[in-house]
């Protein structure tokens, strides 16, 4: 392909180009940031295609279906290219526009226009529903992109991903900011100006606090996990399940570190886990070594606990007598229990973001 010479009409025709803007891979992530490296003089003509595709499947998405309401989408699409965050962008001849926007209509809208009439949410959706003027980073990089916002407050977003915030940050009785993709937030601390996350359906709320979110568009899932502080998740209001078919699914929950939610977008759920490794939090973890000798078992568990600051559910009166003697310095969360409840002939399970300890207890 001589991609030197594309066009935004050509990029829009072509249908790899069409595949990574609806379902990007890891290996089409790497194809197509090698052309953005191999051609940086046509980032501008990647950037408004992808952005006119994104926002043909929002706008299709909501239901329109109509020829009127197909000739609003483009007008809706037109508007969004000539001012990208309130930030003019260089405009595209009329003709080659709507010839580039008709060939869409064409080669995806049966496609689009075949998803069911329901309220969603994307990345366009949320920052149009926006009332500040807000600043976009987009990361076209392999690696990751640093943001400092003016409060002090860190992301490192991840290739791929897409963040808008106000572009007057540190102003106003809240912290907002929009994210599609990948991004690691290290909040700073202010219980006068929570901080909020946007990612599709899911709101994100916090006072101060560092977590993971992972909110791509062509996911099914949308998955947030903690690693200090608290963190509270919800699904958005409008996106709630009606009462008869949402009756028993879990839409908001709280957070603690090592615990992440994920939230069933199909489903409209969230359900709360362990991270697949649990980690020190640095703030409880006093004892750098975990070694212990005729230690109370309870006494470990409580160790556990408060350096992992992960729930630990057990029977102390039934564990009272069990000790334990063993260096445990190295292993990780669960390999530590392993070796605790082979010693004292116990289970365990990991459940709803805690631990569950069972067993007999020791004579």
């Amino acid at each position: 392909m001589d991609y030197a010479n594309y066009s935004v009409r050509d990029f829009l025709e072509d249908d790899a180009f069409r595949n990574w803007v609806q379902s990007p891979t890891d290996e089409s992530n790497a194809f197509w940031q090698k052309i953005l490296d191999g051609y940086p003089q046509k980032s501008a003509e990647v950037a408004q295609a992808r952005h006119l595709l994104l926002t043909l499947s929002d706008q299709a998405t909501a239901g329109f279906g109509s020829e009127d309401q197909q000739k609003q989408i483009l007008r809706n699409i037109k508007m969004q290219m000539n001012q990208e965050n309130g930030h003019p962008v260089r405009k595209l001849p009329v003709w080659p526009y709507w010839s580039a926007a008709a060939s869409i209509i064409l080669l995806l809208g049966v496609w689009f226009f075949a998803k069911p009439n329901q309220k969603t949410h994307s990345y366009n959706s949320n920052i149009a529903d926006s009332r500040q003027r807000l600043v976009e980073k987009v990361n076209t990089l392999g690696i990751p992109m640093s943001i400092v916002f003016a409060d002090g407050s860190k992301v490192r977003l991840a290739p791929a991903s897409r963040l808008s915030f106000p572009e007057h940050f540190n102003e106003g009785d809240k912290r907002e900011v929009f994210l599609s993709g990948e991004a690691f937030f290290e909040v700073a601390k202010n219980p006068e100006r929570p901080f909020f996350v946007y990612s599709n359906e899911l709101v994100t709320k916090v006072l101060g606090t560092s977590f993971n979110i992972k909110a791509y568009e062509q996911d099914q899932d949308i998955v947030v996990n903690v690693t200090s502080g608290k963190v509270a998740v919800s699904i958005a209001e409008d996106a709630k399940p009606s009462t008869a078919s949402g009756e028993g699914k879990v839409q908001d929950l709280l957070l603690l570190p090592n615990q992440q939610a994920v939230l069933s977008r199909k489903e409209a759920e969230l359900v709360r886990s362990l991270v697949k490794e649990p980690v020190l939090v640095r703030a409880n973890a006093a004892q750098k070594e975990f070694v212990f000798t005729r230690t109370s078992v309870n006494e470990v568990f409580e160790t556990l606990k408060t350096a992992y600051s992960v729930p630990i559910i057990y029977d102390a009166a039934l564990f009272a007598r069990c000790e334990l003697s063993a260096d445990l310095t190295t292993e990780s969360l669960y390999e530590k229990l392993d070796v605790i409840c082979r010693s004292v002939e116990a289970t365990y399970k990991s459940e709803d973001g805690q631990i569950i300890i069972t067993g007999n207890g020791c004579n």
